[in-house]
């Protein structure tokens, strides 16, 4: 199951950009579904907007992934020669499972965790 899940991540995220901005796929089984967290790359110049877009786009497809229990989404980018995290997105099966009801502009307030670095906008 664990093989699965992360080889339909791995497939979303390919789908959905045309470079590879994948870092890492993290999967912990919880009872008989799954937490995931996806770690991402961000260009040093998007803005949280363009960052939301992107996984508000993920996310939607993600939601058909039956074995998630939660989805969290890391974007990572470079801040003074570091790797930094600079947007991290929680989403529980519930809250995905809104997805369809809401904006990328509502994420912030949809989402179980939201937490943005202060070097993003």
């Amino acid at each position: 199951m664990k093989t699965n899940t992360m080889l339909m991540m791995t497939e979303i995220v390919l789908k959905q950009f045309v470079e590879n901005i994948m870092l890492n796929i993290e999967i912990v089984p919880v009872e008989d579904k799954q937490n995931v967290i996806v770690s991402l790359r961000a260009s040093e110049f998007l803005k949280e907007s363009t960052l939301l877009k992107d996984s508000y786009n993920l996310l939607k497809e993600i939601q058909h992934v039956e074995e998630i229990n939660d989805i969290t989404l890391k974007w990572f980018m470079p801040v003074k020669n570091n790797n930094t995290e600079i947007l991290t997105v929680t989403f529980d099966d519930e809250a995905l499972a809104t997805i369809n009801e809401i904006s990328y502009k509502d994420i912030p307030q949809a989402s179980t965790q939201y937490i943005k670095h202060k070097h993003l906008d």
